[in-house]
């Protein structure tokens, strides 16, 4: 586990700063001044020494050759000399026997054993110092007597107490001098990192607050230095541009949100983990699950549909890719379009298009056409074939003249009946079916179905009778319109129904309408075909008469109905026969052309 680096604030920066340019420069005057005063103390206690060791050995040149008389001048001058000049004063012949000398122990043995070789040898004159308390300073000449020849040394030793105290004493007045300098450095930078402290502490706040989107915040300018006086006057500039530029935003995210919102297809955008990051209502709707239950869920959680999973796994990869996937009962186009950055996909958009209805309308229409050809065909080519015939053998007999014609007007029927319920199905697409809404007498309108329908149903050996309630019975509807359904419904019941069964056309008020009902005794409808009953081109195959027909029939019932402000509905069960109804506005003041009672008779 990596640990915090310690906050440090402005305040100990800076004091740290400025105590640090005082150590600095202290080191540096330490650096300079002391090894140089130093030098400079034992270079001068090293001259005069050998001064000292100059005017010793001039006056021991005169003594030679040596006497007792020479020796002891000698030693005499060598006794004022060093009462004179201090320290200790020995004098050595060739052979390095002493002649004059101290008999104190301040200067080590082999200290004045080197000191009297080389100032022997003099060549240079031999002269070193150490400075310090108990410092000594030592140096030595070469003797020469009055012919110049060499004849002994003089070693002259003086210790450098008092140079040591100066040198010491300035050690004193440095260390004190960087100590208080420390103090008033510490202190004047702890007044100085004090106010810029302040005015660091403003921009951060301002910052904090820009970060927070509160692009209001504004740096006084007054009592600061000229570079953080520029440095607001950049930060109120800055804070007011990214205050518009950001409202720009918010604005374009606003509308964006909105379009989002409003958008008929399913919006789902992941990041570049796959996580949920934007739902939009119609998403909700299709994925069946709340934004809040899907926000921030990883896809491979969020949605469980593989082919879904896949096409966002592809834009995931940086791969745009579409396809069609059902979706429980649904059928949905998706599209995912990868959000490319600068290396690699920074997410992905999934559109979700609800195509079932215009998939369900193209699988209609190419069903339409397919059944309507085929409808079509079978009439056209039978005609085809009774023409044929009837240009050979069969133009000169009479009776199957006569029935091959019958037969070729029932299929033109059957193919008139056919373009009108197409006709009848193309206007109410186009939303052109109307209907002449008349107060009518039903009694009428059934009459003239059992009319019309009295052939069809003798010629399938079937009954049709009408069970009509008592009384005037008068409906507002149209009346071709509603002639148009029954047919189809009493048409319906001839083809599912078998020889001997018997149609009944009934109606009864209830409430302010009237129920109209055709009931057959056929085989019934299975109970999975219910649903699917009028939806156009269907038909029960295996059932009774099932198979015969175009299959639209009961669609045009649908339409018919529905123009009237009503529906229709079946009841049927397997064995048991259907029953189509569907209700009808009453009303007063018609006019019967004909008594029911003549219909019935």
């Amino acid at each position: 586990m990596t640990r915090s680096r310690p906050r440090v604030s402005v305040r100990l920066w800076q004091t740290a700063l400025f105590v640090a340019v005082v150590g600095v420069a202290m080191g540096l005057l330490w650096a300079l001044l002391i090894p140089g005063l130093e030098g400079r103390l034992e270079t001068a206690a090293a001259e005069e020494q050998l001064r000292a060791a100059g005017e010793v050995a001039a006056a021991a040149g005169r003594a030679y050759p040596l006497t007792v008389e020479s020796r002891e001048r000698l030693r005499g001058d060598v006794e004022r000399i060093r009462s004179l000049l201090g320290g200790e004063v020995w004098v050595y012949d060739l052979t390095g026997t002493e002649i004059v000398g101290s008999h104190g122990d301040a200067v080590p043995e082999a200290l004045l054993r080197r000191a009297q070789v080389e100032g022997l040898a003099d060549s240079p004159p031999f002269a070193e110092a150490t400075v310090s308390e108990d410092g000594l300073a030592i140096a030595s000449r070469a003797v020469f007597d009055h012919e110049g020849r060499r004849a002994g040394s003089v070693v002259v030793a003086h210790p450098t107490r008092d140079a040591g105290l100066v040198l010491e004493a300035a050690r004193s007045r440095l260390r004190t001098t960087f100590w208080l300098a420390s103090m008033v450095a510490g202190l004047v930078g702890l007044g100085f990192s004090e106010i810029i402290s302040r005015r660091v502490h403003l921009l951060t706040r301002a910052a904090h607050a820009i970060a927070e989107g509160d692009f209001d915040q504004r740096l006084p300018k007054s009592l600061m230095p000229d570079d953080i006086r520029d440095l607001a006057d950049v930060y109120n500039v800055m804070a007011e541009r990214l205050g518009e530029v950001f409202e720009a935003l918010r604005e374009q995210e606003r509308e964006i949100a909105a379009v989002v919102r409003s958008m008929a297809e399913a919006v789902v955008a992941l990041d570049a983990d796959g996580a949920v990051r934007i739902l939009n209502p119609a998403a909700e709707t299709i994925l069946f699950m709340k934004a809040e239950d899907l926000l921030g869920r990883y896809v491979d959680e969020a949605i469980v549909h593989e082919d879904v999973l896949r096409l966002a796994h592809e834009g995931l990869a940086g791969r745009p890719s579409w396809d069609t996937v059902e979706l429980g009962r649904r059928i949905l186009r998706v599209h995912a379009t990868p959000i490319l950055g600068d290396d690699s996909p920074s997410g992905v958009v999934l559109l979700l298009s609800d195509v079932t209805e215009q998939t369900l309308a193209d699988e209609a229409q190419r069903r339409f056409i397919a059944h309507a050809s085929h409808e079509m065909r079978t009439p056209i080519s039978a005609m085809k074939g009774f023409l044929e015939l009837l240009q050979g053998p069969a133009r000169e007999d009479e009776r199957v003249r006569e029935d091959f014609l019958s037969t070729m007007r029932l299929e033109v029927e059957r193919l008139s009946r056919l373009v009108a319920s197409l006709f009848t199905l193309a206007q109410s697409d186009a939303g052109r079916l109307h209907v002449d809404m008349r107060p009518h007498a039903f009694s009428e309108i059934a009459e003239d179905v059992l009319a019309l329908m009295r052939p069809v149903m003798e010629e399938a050996g079937m009954a049709m009778r009408t069970d009509l309630a008592p009384g005037r019975l008068c409906v507002l509807a149209d009346r071709d319109r509603i002639m148009q359904a029954l047919i189809a419904l009493v048409d319906n019941a001839v083809k599912y129904a078998s020889a001997g069964r018997e149609v009944v056309l009934g109606a009864r008020v209830e409430g302010a309408g009237l129920v109209v009902e055709v009931a057959d005794s056929g085989p019934g409808i299975p109970e999975e075909s219910l649903p699917l009953l009028f939806e156009r081109f269907y038909r029960v195959e295996g059932y009774g008469g099932g198979g015969q027909g175009a299959g639209l029939g009961l669609a045009i019932v649908k339409e018919i109905a529905e123009a009237h402000g009503t529906g229709i509905e079946v009841e049927s069960r397997p064995g048991s026969g259907s029953v189509f109804r569907f209700t009808l506005p009453c009303a007063g003041g018609c006019r019967s052309r004909r008594s029911v009672a003549d219909v019935a008779g």
